[in-house]
């Protein structure tokens, strides 16, 4: 696994993850607040019992929320730990990635805020990304980096 493209990806979408997050918080809420509809039975032919379409309804609408709150937390977890391995970053790290990966900057503009060529900027990014690597992949990641 390229751990640095992997880590690029999730730099790269954070925003996006983050909203992500909200919308799947959004779609439990109409979950829970849509009344169920008419009640009815269906009729099991190996088994004869008639199952309700509202229980069916049921089951499915608590798997879907079930299914929602797993990936939040997911999400949420991995989102925390891309945080955690950027708070450690040193205070230009920090900048470059927030400003390349999250503000969408150009490299000049980056470049004249930190006071360093646009190519020396770039490597501070490249080994930022390695250390973020090893903070959300592991060992592995730190490997790969050697």
């Amino acid at each position: 696994m390229n751990y640095y493209k992997a880590t690029e990806k999730y730099l790269y979408n954070y925003k996006s993850l983050k909203a992500n997050i909200e919308n799947m918080k959004v779609q439990i809420k109409e979950i829970d607040y849509n009344p169920l509809q008419g009640a009815g039975f269906e009729y099991m032919e190996d088994t004869g019992y008639k199952k309700s379409t509202v229980e069916n309804t049921v089951i499915r609408i608590d798997k879907k929320r079930n299914d929602l709150k797993n990936r939040i937390k997911e999400l949420e977890c991995k989102l925390e730990r891309i945080d955690r391995s950027i708070e450690a970053l040193n205070d230009v790290e920090r900048y470059i990635v927030v400003e390349w990966y999250f503000e969408g900057r150009q490299w000049w503009q980056i470049a004249h805020k930190v006071k360093y060529s646009e190519r020396h900027c770039r490597r501070i990014k490249n080994n930022a990304v390695n250390k973020i690597s090893v903070g959300l992949f592991g060992l592995e990641a730190m490997e790969e980096c050697m």
